[in-house]
């Protein structure tokens, strides 16, 4: 065989050997999800509700008692939850979860089945998964699948007095907002509300705790118009006051604390550029940082698929993201709060507005000095980003811990695969380490 024909032989075996392993792993993936839309976004190309067969939200399939199964989802996110071991004693700093088979786009923390200890439960585009938290391992309870309905946030709390805490989910039907209630009946996931036209979201009010909120879509501007108090009535969700903020403030992103420790609060929010401002409630901008804080990939529809993108384009010039959870403590009890906010490096350096390519995330803790935001601490970085968090406490695991949602960095068939996995922080480990310098870094 001459030389020529045997390279030929070995590109051809090259090729084939490639061709294989591709539909392998296409055939074993979850998340391939193959769409006509030209418009999907980053959430949809990684399992959206877009691509799926679905039924309307509530609606059963025989014998499931009102939660619809996604079996292969279900089977890999029970596999990994079967296989969890304990990774950390309550005297260690960090709790890593296994590597789970999703998206990750939100997390929540609360006593959701009404045992009196704190369940965690995440989200990705299209489910609602509930896991139970013992001797470090995460178990599924059940999962809730949302139809063709994609979910854009989630918060997990109890804002009623009666019964458990339950589960917000801000979530879109194509261009239309039809967000829903979740609650833990009967050993399953139960939508007790759906089909509410607005964005929702929890904050932790220094006087009041955990306060739900709710903000129309606007006309010309996704975030537009006054965030009002929303009232949970058990079935059905009412819409109360104002809520004192300026109107140039949107519901997701923003935070309020008393950060100079004099009984004034001032608002902290991610802008559209992902840099981090402080206002006063009178609307008085107080700050701008130079860095980069908060960062999301999880795009807001404006309108439908059928719709053209050149129609799209006329109604809206930029595109509109939820900015991911900022939140305030008053951590070592100084009686000035800290803002405990996201941070990404990108690939892009965020010139492209569709592909920032995330990546680096941690969580950071703030101080307002009066004239400047200073870094007091932050956990490490990790590979790939950081979709959310919350600070809460968990079974087994000793005092207040900082739980992050990761979205893992995945290589060029990151289409095909996600990956994705949670952390509790010692919060009072990182804030020692802060305070020793081992955990901060220069600020421009």
């Amino acid at each position: 065989m001459t030389n020529f024909s045997y390279r030929l032989w070995l590109s051809v075996i090259s090729i084939f050997v490639f061709c294989a392993l591709t539909i392998s792993v296409m055939a074993e993936s979850s998340y391939f999800h193959p769409s006509a839309d030209p418009s999907l976004d980053s959430v949809t190309l990684h399992g959206g509700a877009s691509g799926r067969d679905h039924k309307e939200i509530g609606s059963t399939l025989p014998g499931e008692s009102g939660v619809e199964k996604s079996a292969i989802v279900r089977s890999l996110v029970a596999q990994s939850s079967k296989e969890s071991s304990p990774k950390t004693s309550t005297g260690e700093k960090i709790w890593r979860s296994e590597e789970l088979s999703l998206l990750a786009v939100g997390l929540g923390v609360g006593d959701v089945d009404g045992d009196g200890k704190n369940d965690i439960v995440v989200a990705d585009p299209s489910n609602v998964y509930l896991h139970r938290f013992n001797a470090g391992q995460m178990n599924l309870v059940t999962e809730y699948n949302t139809g063709n309905l994609e979910i854009k946030a989630i918060d997990v709390a109890k804002v009623r007095k009666q019964g458990p805490a339950r589960i917000y989910v801000t979530a879109q039907n194509r261009g239309s907002v039809s967000s829903f209630v979740l609650e833990y009946r009967g050993g399953t996931l139960t939508p007790v509300i759906s089909e509410f036209p607005y964005f929702l979201r929890v904050i932790n009010y220094p006087t009041r705790g955990p306060i739900l909120l709710g903000q129309r879509k606007g006309m010309s501007k996704m975030y537009e118009g006054p965030i009002f108090n929303i009232e949970d009535k058990g079935n059905e969700l009412l819409v109360g006051e104002r809520f004192g903020t300026p109107l140039k403030i949107p519901i997701f992103g923003f935070t309020i604390g008393d950060f100079e420790g004099q009984r004034k609060p001032l608002i902290a929010v991610y802008d559209r550029e992902d840099h981090l401002r402080l206002y006063e409630p009178s609307g008085k901008r107080l700050y701008v940082s130079k860095s980069y804080y908060g960062g999301s990939d999880i795009i807001l529809r404006w309108v439908g698929p059928e719709v053209s993108k050149d129609s799209e384009k006329d109604m809206v010039a930029d595109t509109a993201y939820v900015r991911p959870r900022i939140m305030s403590m008053d951590v070592d009890k100084d009686s000035r709060y800290e803002i405990l906010a996201i941070s990404h490096s990108s690939k892009t350096m965020r010139m492209l507005s569709r592909t920032k390519m995330l990546e680096e995330g941690r969580i950071k803790g703030l101080v307002w000095t009066g004239d400047a935001l200073e870094e007091r601490w932050a956990t490490p970085k990790v590979q790939g980003m950081v979709t959310d968090f919350t600070v809460d406490t968990l079974p087994g695991l000793d005092g207040p811990r900082l739980i992050t949602l990761e979205r893992k960095k995945t290589d060029w068939l990151a289409f095909l695969r996600s990956r994705s996995q949670l952390r509790a922080y010692d919060l009072q480990s990182l804030i020692s380490d802060g305070v020793s310098g081992k955990s901060r870094e220069s600020e421009d």
